[in-house]
């Protein structure tokens, strides 16, 4: 197999942005990817291009710092998409519910023993119980309310109607 064609003499800058469609909102990564992130070969080591985009616009990335994508997509590259977040801030922003969710809402749950949709939320790895509800809407509803208060990070939450 052959090695990959590299441009010689190209700065790290012109290398990176080379991998970057800015055609849109979000400036997507065209290069190699992990997982849906990006990964630029930079300074002898495999790095996450979003980081690297991040530091390059805003400086150092703090320590035991995460960079949350507030667009939601892991192959965004656009500095303005981005921000330093703990752990758990960047786990509040989550964009929806999982892909095998009944219900299609975040943190709302079909329990069969009581027949009724259960709202629950996780917060710093603890979970909260909402409530329990005979309408879709009224869990959705109450579950939102509680990440507003309680996940300033959520930002589909912050910009749904109370």
């Amino acid at each position: 197999m052959d090695a990959p064609v590299r441009k010689s003499g190209a700065s790290d800058s012109e290398r990176f942005w080379a991998k970057v469609d800015k055609s849109e909102a979000c400036w997507n990564w065209t290069g190699a990817t992990f997982r849906g992130y990006g990964v630029f070969r930079i300074h002898g080591k495999s790095s996450l291009a979003h980081r690297v985009s991040y530091a390059w616009e805003h400086g150092t990335i703090p320590e035991a710092e995460e960079v949350d994508h507030m667009c939601h997509n892991r192959g965004c590259v656009n500095p303005g998409h981005l921000r330093p977040a703990s752990h758990s801030l960047n786990g509040q922003n989550r964009a929806a519910a999982n892909s095998n969710s009944k219900s299609g809402v975040r943190g709302v749950y079909w329990c069969n023993t009581y027949g009724h949709w259960i709202a629950k939320a996780m917060l710093n790895r603890t979970p909260h119980h909402i409530g329990i509800f005979s309408e879709l809407g009224q869990a959705e509803q109450a579950v939102t309310d509680w990440r507003r208060e309680n996940m300033p990070y959520s930002i589909n939450d912050q910009r749904k109607e109370a």
